[in-house]
C-alpha cells in the first residue's frame, strides 16, 4: 500500500507544470519581436505593441522566486523620462506566469489597446505570478483548489504587500502618474489580504486608498470577509452634491458560475467550523444568514451590493472605446460618467453600458460592490471584455480626480 502511495505522488509529481518561468533576469529589458518571443524573461519590452511587461514571481510561502526580479522592474520604473501608467495584476487558480499561459496573453492585448487610448504615457504592466496550477492532470485539477486557495491567503503577506507598497511609492511620486491594481479570483483574495487594513487605515487618515484604483474582479472571497470592512465605513459620505467614485471597487459577474455555484460548493464543510459573524457587525441586516455570508462569495451576495452595470442591446466584447486625451483638464462638454442622480451611466459610445444604483443602505463611497450582467462579463474571465476596461478607466479617471476629454476611438 506504502509503495502504491510513493508511485501515485511520483507520477502526480511529473504532472505538474513548472514552478518558476522567467528565469532570464536583467536592469536591461529583453526586447520583444518576431524572432524574440522573450519568454523566459521577466521584464520585456514590445515597442511595437507599445508597453513594457514585467513579471514578479512568488513561491507556496509567499516569497519571492527571484527577489531580483522584483528589483529589476522597481529599476524600470524609477527610470522613465515619461508620465507613466502601471497596471498592477494578481491572477487566480489555474494559471501562473508562463507566456503560453491565456491570462499573459490576454493581459499583453490589454496593455496594448491601453496604449492606443493613451499614447502619451509609457505603459507598462506588472503580472504578480505564482502557482495556481500545480497538476496538468485532467479531472484531478478540480482537487487543488483547497489547497491554491490556502496559498492565495498567505500571498498576501510578506514580500508581496512589501512589494505592491513599493511599486506604489515609485510611481506615485509624480502626481501625473497611473496606477490601477487588479487581482482575480484567488489572486483578488490575495489583493484583500494584502491591503485590505492599508486601504482602511489610509482612507481614515487622509481620505485616499491604494495608488489611483483597486479593483477585486469576480473575486473567490466569501461575503463575511467584507463585514468589519462595511461596517468601517458606514458612515462615509459623498463629497459635495455629486456621488464620489470609489478607490475600492469589487465587481462581480451574474454570469460567472465560478464563483456562484463552484464556490459555494468548495465552501460547505470549512463554513460549518467558522463561527458566525457578530450581530452588531451587520445591523441593517439583523435576518442575515451566517451560513450564506460564509458560503457566497462577495460578487453574488445581494445584500451587500451597491450598483448593478449592464449593457445596451447590441454590446459586443470590441465595442468601441473613447479615448483619453492625455493632459486635458475638461471633459469638453461631454456628459460625467455617473449622472448626478446616479441611477444611470451617460453613453460611453455606441453601444453604450449602463450603471445603476442599486437601493442597499450602505452607500459608502470609497467602496462599491458592482454586479454585472452577462453581456458586460460573459463568464469568470475578464481581461478580453474591452468595454469593461473603459469602465475601469472611468472609473479610475474619476476616483483620481482627473478630468477627461473624449474622441472618437475603436478598440483594435
Amino acid at each position: 500500500m506504502k509503495k502504491s502511495c510513493l508511485i501515485l505522488l511520483l507520477l502526480l509529481a511529473g504532472c505538474g507544470p513548472r514552478d518558476y518561468f522567467r528565469t532570464q533576469v536583467e536592469l536591461t529589458p529583453c526586447a520583444r519581436s518576431a524572432n524574440h518571443d522573450c519568454r523566459e524573461a521577466s521584464l520585456l519590452v514590445d515597442e511595437d505593441r507599445g508597453y513594457a511587461l514585467g513579471f514578479v514571481e512568488f513561491d507556496d510561502e509567499g516569497r519571492f522566486y527571484d527577489a531580483r526580479q522584483a528589483e529589476s522592474v522597481l529599476h524600470w520604473l524609477q527610470n522613465s523620462s515619461e508620465p507613466q501608467y502601471v497596471v498592477v495584476y494578481t491572477h487566480g487558480w489555474h494559471h501562473n506566469a508562463s507566456d503560453t499561459d491565456f491570462n499573459v496573453r490576454r493581459f499583453k492585448d490589454s496593455l496594448q489597446s491601453i496604449k492606443q487610448r493613451h499614447p502619451g504615457y509609457r505603459v507598462v504592466g506588472l503580472y504578480l505570478g505564482w502557482r495556481g496550477e500545480i497538476l496538468d492532470t485532467p479531472y484531478l485539477r478540480v482537487l487543488t483548489f483547497w489547497n491554491r486557495r490556502a496559498v492565495s491567503e498567505r500571498l498576501g503577506q510578506g514580500p508581496f504587500k512589501d512589494f505592491l507598497l513599493q511599486v506604489e511609492r515609485t510611481v506615485k511620486t509624480h502626481s501625473e502618474n497611473r496606477l490601477l491594481t487588479i487581482g482575480h479570483s484567488l489572486g483578488a483574495l490575495a489583493m484583500y489580504n494584502a491591503l485590505q487594513s492599508e486601504w482602511l487605515e489610509r482612507l481614515r487618515r487622509q481620505g485616499s486608498g491604494f495608488g489611483d484604483l483597486l479593483l477585486l474582479v469576480n473575486p473567490a472571497i466569501e461575503a463575511r470577509r467584507f463585514i468589519e470592512l462595511r461596517q468601517a465605513l458606514s458612515d462615509s459620505k459623498p463629497v459635495s452634491g455629486e456621488p464620489a467614485y470609489p478607490s475600492l471597487m469589487v465587481i462581480g459577474s451574474e454570469a460567472d458560475n465560478m464563483t456562484r455555484s463552484a464556490f459555494t460548493w468548495t465552501r460547505a464543510v470549512p463554513a460549518l467550523f467558522e463561527p458566525g459573524p457578530y450581530a452588531d457587525l451587520v445591523p441593517e441586516l439583523p435576518e442575515a444568514s451566517p451560513w450564506e455570508l460564509s458560503t457566497t462569495a462577495i460578487g453574488h451576495y445581494q445584500p451587500f451590493l451597491t450598483h448593478r452595470l449592464e449593457s445596451a442591446p447590441g454590446l459586443s466584447d470590441d465595442a468601441a472605446c473613447p479615448a483619453v486625451a492625455d493632459g486635458s483638464t475638461a471633459l469638453a462638454g461631454n456628459p460625467q460618467l455617473l449622472a448626478a442622480a446616479g441611477d444611470e451611466l451617460p453613453q460611453l459610445n455606441q453601444p453604450s453600458l449602463r450603471l445603476q444604483r442599486l437601493p442597499a443602505k450602505s452607500q459608502a463611497a470609497p467602496l462599491w460592490f458592482v454586479q454585472t450582467d452577462k453581456n458586460v462579463l460573459p463568464n469568470h474571465g475578464f481581461l478580453n471584455q474591452k468595454p469593461f476596461w473603459c469602465f475601469a478607466e472611468y472609473s479610475m479617471e474619476r476616483t483620481s480626480g482627473r478630468a477627461l476629454a473624449r474622441q472618437d476611438w475603436s478598440i483594435k
